[in-house]
């Protein structure tokens, strides 16, 4: 690779993307090889410093975004025009973010390539801490975190957070044991099957979220049960199955028909029920933790429930680690884990399987709307999902049991399968561009070859390939929103691209609607679906409500950062993109100037902010999800000019 974006001059066209090197990684052997070596020894002192860097850069990530922006305490500015900067960046060419940390008397400085209004810096020097004493230090992981915990208790005045603390550490551990047992760190091959292609994608995202302050945390796995279920040591796993009373059981199909019978279907388990019983499988974690628990133990003691064990057929753990794919692509199953993965437990909780059924029964009717306009979106549809409920909870109609009862519950979700056969290679998104390195290393790849395939020089493939990935997102989310009241969530984990022969954005396809929520435009629709009061709760929610939803998940988690993947510290291309942007907000008010469109992207437009989930804050305040805050995230669309792909 020839020509480095980063490097290039104003008036450059690069024939060639840069290749950025994963650090310490790219030329490691895999480390099975060189077992008690070392070798070995060098790849895991490699490989814990760049999990420790990673997160002090997420830490920074998260802070300038939700802090230290929100306080007017950040600004980006060249060495010569910060004032006493470190000894060490003297002669340090580039600019650097100065970030003020005035109630612990402390200031971090790291080199930066380029301006990023959004966040989205890219760090290319060690980060310095001044203390109170006006000393400088490079400071690693633990310093930040400290520094940063220690600051939002003395500006939230509440007690010093150590379980953060904790969990940032628990992050690198697994961040470590995953690269350490990757044989090939520095991306995926362009080679296999599109189901094969698929499966990595869902299985290689080594760095996770970068505006997460614990991307890879997982409390309650030992290190042997991480190695053994996650996605990232590229498993697949038998379910283990148990036997219910039937009357235990609750459930909800849209047509998929005698639930039980699917599921066996597709698993394969060849086990045979009692009669006025059900087999259902469950996450083999999750049965050696219900096993564990008195209330099962008693059922099991007294016959209600048998524990079948392994069987069937193999399937792959997907990217959130509880939903697993099938063989074939053909379906998923979204398992319960009562354990804590990043934010939340991810179990199943009742109104939340029926929220997701509900998504799709509104979807459908309007699908066919939908493929005319929009031939190439799809959302998978939730097709049934089944639970359970304790005879004394149902009599009592009071729910003692509910943490034992969601975790049986799962989701049975449509598959890829037939978007495969009609040729197309689909990817998680966040394999790409939420993925550090390894997704900017192969981005680059990608572009490199769709330009070359297309006859392009390779800014205006950019251009093309950016476009059209953006409108494939945005006009189908964005019209579900404005003119049907439905808010997906199509963050970067929920978001697929199916991919062409030729490398071009064929199809954008969304997953996991249990999070999906209606705007008053789409209330009227409910009562048909005689939801509880608590799943029409949760399902509801305000004009402002959804669009901040679709604005975060869909313009901030997303398309922020294909631009700063795509952009890789070039900051004229970054601002192209941001161009590229506007045009096509623009081209979808042409289309669709529904009056509420016209408020937000014309605000937008104006320069109006994004909102942006406060992932750090609601850590630091041991908040549920949902309780969130929203912050404003200001970006480049009022000040960009629109550009043309041909330039």
């Amino acid at each position: 690779m020839n020509a480095s974006l980063s490097q290039l001059t104003p008036n450059q066209s690069p024939d060639r993307l840069s290749i950025l090197h994963l650090p310490h990684l790219s030329h490691f052997p895999p480390v099975r090889r060189a077992a008690n070596s070392a070798e070995n020894s060098a790849v895991s002192a490699g490989t814990e410093d760049y999990a420790q860097r990673q997160h002090a850069h997420v830490l920074l990530n998260c802070y300038a975004r939700e802090v230290a922006m929100q306080e007017h305490h950040l600004a980006v500015r060249a060495i010569a025009h910060t004032i006493l900067p470190p000894a060490a960046l003297h002669q340090y060419q580039g600019q650097v973010l100065d970030i003020q940390l005035p109630r612990m008397q402390s200031r971090l400085c790291v080199g930066v390539r380029h301006v990023s209004v959004t966040g989205n810096y890219d760090y290319t020097t060690d980060i310095y801490l001044q203390d109170n004493q006006q000393d400088w230090a490079v400071a690693g992981w633990h310093e930040i975190a400290h520094l940063i915990i220690s600051d939002l208790s003395l500006r939230e005045g509440t007690p010093y957070n150590a379980d953060l603390l904790q969990q940032i550490e628990e992050s690198i551990a697994t961040m470590q044991h995953l690269l350490d047992a990757q044989q090939n760190p520095v991306g995926m091959h362009h080679v296999g099957t599109a189901l094969q292609h698929y499966i990595r994608s869902e299985q290689h995202l080594l760095t996770g979220h970068p505006f997460h302050p614990t991307p890879k945390s997982r409390s309650g796995w030992t290190a042997a049960e991480e190695k053994k279920y996650s996605p990232e040591h590229g498993v697949q796993l038998q379910l283990r199955y148990v036997q219910l009373p039937l009357k235990w059981i609750i459930s909800d199909t849209l047509d998929v028909g005698n639930l039980p019978k699917r599921l066996q279907q597709l698993t394969a388990h060849g086990l045979l029920a009692d009669a006025e019983h059900v087999i259902l499988p469950l996450h083999p974690w999750q049965a050696d933790w219900l096993l564990q628990q008195p209330r099962i133990r008693a059922a099991v003691a007294a016959g209600d429930m048998r524990d079948l064990g392994l069987a069937g057929k193999q399937f792959y753990p997907t990217a959130s680690i509880r939903t697993m794919l099938a063989e074939d692509g053909s379906a998923f199953l979204k398992l319960s884990l009562n354990l804590r993965i990043t934010n939340c437990i991810r179990n199943n909780a009742r109104h939340e399987l029926a929220a997701a059924l509900a998504a799709s029964r509104l979807y459908r009717p309007i699908k066919a709307e939908m493929q005319a306009l929009f031939p190439d979106f799809h959302a998978l549809e939730e097709q049934a999902y089944i639970s359970v409920a304790f005879p004394e909870d149902q009599q009592q109609n009071h729910r003692q049991h509910k943490e034992l009862e969601d975790g049986f519950g799962l989701v049975l979700r449509e598959g890829l399968s037939p978007q495969m056969a009609q040729g197309i290679t689909p990817m998680i998104c966040a394999s790409l561009f939420g993925n550090g390195q390894a997704g900017r290393l192969q981005v680059a790849a990608l572009i490199e070859r769709y330009a070359h395939r297309h006859g392009l020089p390779l800014k205006q493939g950019m251009h093309v390939w950016f476009s059209t990935y953006a409108r494939l997102a945005i006009y189908p989310v964005f019209y579900l929103l404005f003119e049907k009241g439905i808010a997906f969530e199509p963050h970067m984990q929920n978001s697929v691209i199916g991919m062409a022969d030729d490398d071009t954005p064929a199809r954008f396809i969304v997953r996991d609607l249990e999070l999906t929520r209606l705007t008053p435009k789409a209330h009227a629709l409910i009562p048909p679906l005689q939801l509880d009061a608590h799943t029409r709760q949760e399902i509801c929610c305000s004009d402002e409500a959804g669009w901040t939803r679709i604005a975060y998940c869909l313009l901030v988690n997303n398309i922020c950062e294909v631009i700063a993947t795509l952009a890789n510290g070039n900051h004229e291309l970054y601002l192209d993109l941001w161009a590229c942007l506007r045009n096509i907000l623009q081209a979808y008010l042409a289309s669709f100037p529904n009056p509420e469109a016209v408020r937000r992207i014309q605000g937008l437009l104006s320069g109006e902010p994004l909102p942006v989930k406060g992932n750090l804050l609601i850590r630091f305040l041991k908040q549920a999800d949902r309780k969130a805050a929203y912050l404003p995230l200001y970006h480049p669309l009022g000040v960009v000019n629109g550009v043309s792909p041909l330039l």
